[in-house]
């Protein structure tokens, strides 16, 4: 789970550079920061005996049940 933080955190710093200091978004470094991210998102499901199917319907339920109409903008449940 370090891992996954940590892989999130350089993604985000990939977009950060894009939004708040305008430069051309690297698509080629996120795409690759995201691979990271997913490889240690899947190792962990392995650690856990789960599968990413499992985590993805889990989400979709949790996500059903706080918002019944669908996401909307502006929702802060």
């Amino acid at each position: 789970v370090t891992g996954l933080s940590g892989e999130a955190g350089e993604a985000l710093e990939v977009v950060k550079k894009h939004i708040f200091h305008g430069k051309p978004l690297n698509r080629e470094k996120l795409i690759e920061e995201l691979g990271d991210v997913r490889w240690y998102l899947e190792a962990t499901c392995k650690a856990l005996g789960i599968t990413i199917e499992e985590v993805e319907e889990q989400n979709t339920l949790k996500l059903r049940a706080r918002y019944p109409d669908g996401f909307k903008p502006g929702d802060n449940k």
